[in-house]
């Protein structure tokens, strides 16, 4: 009696052992670059949680204008530092329909926090600036990762924008797709 007690034990211990989900989370640390329409961007994106990841990037953005008022269609390219919490939310989601979930492939929600310094510029007009300005935008987002070490983001959010210079503030509207390499 004792031995099929102690057999039954033995067998409900290791089938619940088996029956237990594999824990999912972001990525400990990842490094890349990331090009887009309107700039490229070196970042690392850090765990904080399971879900959760700190992403700190530091790039040039890029900025055109043109028209009939202009003779020639200008262009100017000016840094851009950013802080960005993300918040993963359908990790557990994609694992149980077996897609991939590394290097942090998912759907986000972030809340970019970006400043632009006037630090340098590089422009086909002379004497171009950008104002120093800070922008503050919830995001919606999604990563994939595709062949082996590359991967494309799309995001989309409207926040707010404080230019220092005028001293004034209003809406931002942040829309960007990027494709990038992981190291």
């Amino acid at each position: 009696m004792k031995n099929k007690l102690l057999l039954l034990i033995v067998i409900a211990l290791s089938v619940s052992s088996f029956a237990q989900e594999k824990e999912v989370s972001v990525e400990k640390s990842i490094f890349g670059v990331q090009a887009g329409l309107f700039g490229i961007w070196g970042y690392n994106e850090v765990k904080l949680s399971n879900t959760i990841s700190l992403r700190t990037e530091l790039g040039i953005n890029m900025g055109i204008w043109g028209g009939t008022s202009y003779p020639k269609t200008g262009y100017i390219l000016f840094p851009t530092v950013s802080v960005e919490p993300r918040y993963y939310y359908n990790l557990n989601r994609r694992a149980k329909l077996n897609k991939k979930t590394a290097n942090n492939n998912g759907n986000f929600f972030s809340l970019k926090t970006n400043f632009n310094p006037n630090l340098f510029t590089i422009s086909n007009y002379n004497n171009s600036y950008v104002h120093n300005h800070i922008t503050v935008i919830p995001k919606w987002g999604l990563r994939r990762s595709f062949a082996k070490n590359f991967e494309y983001e799309f995001s989309a959010g409207i926040g707010y924008v404080y230019d220092f210079e005028m001293n004034k503030g209003g809406t931002g509207l942040d829309l960007g797709f990027r494709v990038g390499y992981r190291f």
